[in-house]
């Protein structure tokens, strides 16, 4: 699956459950809208950071509950990118043309990015 067709997936969930019924034109959106996703965003490393902080930390090891939900850094990295495809998309951002030029332009600059700390 391509990032777009991953992204148009992550907005098309969000809107199905209610992440987007208080905003009918995501492009209008006023600043403290646009914080809102943003502190979504940020739940989502808040949660990847309480991941890190439990009793016998795997990175890579993902638990389930007894429900069947993903637990752990892995899951919490991915709702973290969920998000952020879900707010691109609602904006009408090609995020994988933007990842992808983004990279670019990072590959040519200096080694972390020119600070010595």
């Amino acid at each position: 699956m391509k990032i777009y067709e991953m992204a148009r997936l992550a907005h098309q969930n969000a809107r199905a459950k209610g992440f987007w019924d208080d905003i009918e034109y995501p492009r209008n959106m006023s600043p403290s809208e646009h914080l809102a996703k943003h502190a979504l965003i940020m739940s989502e490393v808040a949660e990847c950071t309480e991941a890190v902080r439990l009793p016998g930390f795997d990175p890579i090891e993902t638990k389930y509950t007894q429900s069947g939900k993903p637990e752990g850094l892995p899951s919490e990295l991915a709702d973290i990118v969920i998000r952020v495809f879900d707010y691109a998309e609602a904006l009408g951002i090609d995020i994988e043309t933007a990842i992808v030029e983004k990279h670019s332009y990072n590959v040519t600059r200096p080694r972390k990015h020119g600070k010595t700390a």
